[in-house]
């Protein structure tokens, strides 16, 4: 299973939110490559990066970090937060980002997502962010009245392989995932997960990885790892293949 630390940036800052609301907003530091590189020393193969400007206004502030990170690391980037055009699309994969996680555009215009997936494979994830079991978009600002299940279910029809599944009630309140939500999305879509929002100890760690044969592949360490929670170089050495 891997264990994908996270960088959220706002400003070009490290920062986390609390159940997604931008006015609960915690800056940790000023410099999101050193962030990167220390995650690489303790042995991350993956880094989860969310432009948080970009998921609220559509308008990237972060692009250019992003791609530092990926060039100056080596790590593998999946990144998301503002992913709305073609253009965004091409510009990202000439910078050899890795995956593109694509949410509010998901919604307004599937039929673009398609084509995307056509033209350039399998480069995509889903976001799918999650609250009372319907599908937020906007940087979670926005509810639509999609049910996650029969969602996630339409997006393996277009040729989606993977999903970060995020129940935001969970996100940042350092109590633990919603492992069971997660368990049964897996089970009835058929998707991959990389299990996201809530990550706070070893033990929740433990009972995610009981799903691997299921399809859980992964999960994303934010908060949990900037508060000290969890020792992120101890749960790679456990969990990480």
């Amino acid at each position: 299973m891997l264990i994908i630390p996270a960088v959220d940036l706002i400003n070009g800052k490290c920062v986390r939110l609390t159940e997604g609301d931008f006015n609960k907003k915690k800056e940790y530091t000023n410099d999101p490559l050193e962030t990167a590189f220390n995650f690489k020393k303790m042995g991350a193969k993956r880094i989860h990066i969310v432009d948080l400007d970009g998921a609220k206004s559509g308008i990237s502030k972060n692009r250019e970090i992003i791609k530092k990170i990926k060039k100056e690391t080596g790590l593998t980037v999946e990144t998301g937060g503002g992913i709305r055009t073609e253009n965004d699309v091409k510009e990202l994969i000439n910078a050899e980002i890795d995956f593109l996680i694509l949410g509010t555009i998901l919604v307004e215009n599937i039929k673009k997502v398609e084509q995307w997936i056509n033209n350039y494979g399998k480069k995509f994830i889903a976001g799918i962010d999650v609250k009372n079991n319907f599908v937020q978009t906007k940087g979670w600002t926005k509810s639509e009245a999609i049910n996650a299940i029969e969602f996630g279910k339409n997006l393996l029809n277009i040729g989606f392989e993977t999903v970060v599944y995020t129940d935001i009630s969970k996100d940042g309140r350092l109590e633990g995932p919603n492992i069971e939500d997660t368990k049964d999305f897996i089970l009835k879509t058929k998707l991959k997960v990389i299990l996201s929002g809530g990550v706070s100890s070893i033990n929740d760690l433990s009972r995610a990885e009981k799903f691997v044969d299921f399809g859980m592949i992964g999960a994303i360490i934010g908060k949990a790892y900037y508060e000290g929670k969890i020792d992120l170089k101890k749960a790679i050495k456990l969990f990480q293949n």
